[in-house]
């Protein structure tokens, strides 16, 4: 990268003075290198520490404007602004790092805030052809609205558009709260073929996703809250699925998937998968990292998972009045290492019957570490956890939290009462004397 202010060659310590600024001795290209680390409002801070200084954040490789923080805290009321001020903030700032940008490509380009299409599509859209004419490899839109829990597109992205643009620079492209239709992927596709990373979020136009071709690149594909009605995969180099949708009816044709290896499956769409297991056995087996939402669902029979190594599930503990058929999953995964169980609102209904202490069956030799976030300490929780530390006899690490609430795959987590955490965790701790040898407790 050449640079119209000095390059500086490296400078030895032995050359600086003790105790002088070591960091601006470096060459431009290291610090701009470093500027690239932070967002793009850090990076600009940057110009006030010497004339050096000043123009070197113009040249970062990642332009990076985030104030999804601001959005979601509009979203739950904690902060009192106007969107349309906000709006316009946000918008000066954008448009102003990218007046003074000098530099001739970019890494990643991530524009996250609440802008819509009906009052900021010129905008929207001189950011994008800006992006793509720096033949960006990375980009993020995230156009999330700061008006009810239903996030649904706010700007729509067209073939039309697209097609004026070079977009095969492109390696991973990540969408939330943008109206893509099915079309407009498989364009997006075919336009893209070095394209490793797809994920869309939160748009309603896209009810059908069709991917295959020899020449597919595409890695990791991440689907969540469409309303998708039919997918049909042919990926020979895909290794990573993620799918949350609320259609029970979602049909799944996928074959030629050799290397994937992690899948997630989460929403109404995982009550299909769990139903109809065994036609997606053969893929099944080939995963070893495997995450699946049981909350609408509780499986009967599971084929055999005979790579899994990492399984995570999350349940629902409202109506749970025992959690003991998940320790079925270590019959049917010999390999795996680490089990993960997010259960939420145990303590909404309490179950009051005496605990049923499960007669040791075949010790499982390869499970190192259990999980287990929203442990309150009942006898739901209590009954699972001792039969799974029955089978683990290669235990090394038994993790509880009760600080949280797992509110669903993609949500994260709310807080509970100190209080209530401060029972569970008491009660946690009577776990230890039933550890196998090897093993530690950790109480988060």
């Amino acid at each position: 990268m050449v640079y119209k202010q000095g390059n500086r060659s490296p400078t030895s310590f032995e050359d600086s003075p003790i105790g002088g600024d070591l960091i601006s001795e470096l060459p431009d290209d290291i610090l701009v290198s470093i500027l690239s680390l932070l967002d793009s409002k850090e990076a600009a801070r940057s110009s006030i520490l010497s004339c050096r200084w000043r123009n070197l954040w113009t040249f970062t490789s990642r332009l990076v404007f985030d104030d999804s923080l601001l959005v979601r805290a509009m979203l739950f009321n904690k902060v009192t602004k106007s969107l349309e001020v906000e709006r316009c903030r946000f918008i000066n700032w954008v448009n102003t790092v990218l007046k003074f940008y000098r530099g001739t490509t970019i890494d990643k380009f991530t524009v996250c805030f609440d802008v819509d299409e009906q009052s900021c599509k010129l905008d929207i859209e001189r950011w994008i052809i800006f992006a793509f004419e720096k033949k960006v490899r990375s980009l993020h839109l995230d156009f999330r609205i700061t008006r009810g829990y239903f996030l649904l597109g706010s700007y729509t992205l067209t073939t039309e558009f697209l097609s004026n643009c070079t977009i095969s620079s492109l390696k991973e492209l990540r969408l939330f709260a943008v109206e893509v239709s099915s079309e407009v992927v498989e364009y997006i596709l075919s336009a893209c073929p070095l394209l490793e990373l797809l994920r869309v979020q939160s748009s309603e136009s896209l009810v059908w996703l069709k991917l295959f071709g020899p020449s597919l690149n595409l890695k990791t594909l991440e689907i969540m809250y469409c309303p998708v009605e039919y997918v049909e995969i042919s990926a020979s180099n895909l290794v990573s699925f993620s799918y949350c949708g609320n259609g029970r009816r979602t049909v799944f044709v996928i074959n030629n998937v050799p290397h994937l290896v992690e899948a997630s499956i989460s929403g109404l769409s995982s009550c299909f998968l769990v139903k109809n297991m065994f036609l997606f056995s053969g893929l099944l087996s080939q995963l070893e990292t495997f995450m699946l939402d049981l909350t609408m669902e509780v499986f009967r029979k599971f084929p055999k998972l005979k790579n899994l190594k990492h399984l995570e599930l999350v349940l629902d503990g409202r109506h749970a009045h025992s959690l003991l058929y998940c320790a079925k999953f270590l019959k049917v995964s010999p390999l795996l290492c680490r089990f993960t169980l997010k259960v939420n609102k145990l303590d909404s209904f309490p179950i009051y019957r005496k605990m049923k202490e499960q007669e040791t069956k075949q010790p499982h030799l390869q499970l190192k570490v259990i999980e287990f976030c929203g442990f309150v300490g009942s006898v739901v929780d209590i009954e699972l956890l001792l039969c799974l530390l029955k089978r683990a006899v290669s235990l090394k690490k038994l993790i509880i939290d009760p600080r949280v609430e797992y509110i669903g795959f993609h949500n994260g987590y709310q807080y509970k009462d100190p209080e209530l955490v401060l029972a569970a965790r008491t009660r946690a701790k009577q776990l230890e004397t039933r550890l196998p040898p090897s093993a530690e407790l950790v109480i988060l």
